[in-house]
């Protein structure tokens, strides 16, 4: 369960970065804002995945996997 609240809280923001940086290189007719806003989602989604596995196995480890 925990996963799955890690994993859609990460896509929520992602999908809001995707918003802003359509947003932003609307409003300043550049790519830069939607290369700077795809790093930070790449990020992102890496740090989730790094978290969820980083608690999987604590889980394990404890014995409370499922």
């Amino acid at each position: 369960m925990r996963a799955t609240w890690i994993f859609s809280a990460t896509d929520v923001q992602a999908n809001a970065g995707v918003i802003v940086a359509g947003l932003l290189v609307k409003i300043t007719d550049s790519s830069i804002p939607d290369l700077a806003i795809g790093l930070a989602v790449c990020l992102l989604v890496i740090r989730g995945g790094v978290r969820i596995l980083k608690e999987a196995q604590i889980s394990y480890a404890a014995g409370t996997a499922v």
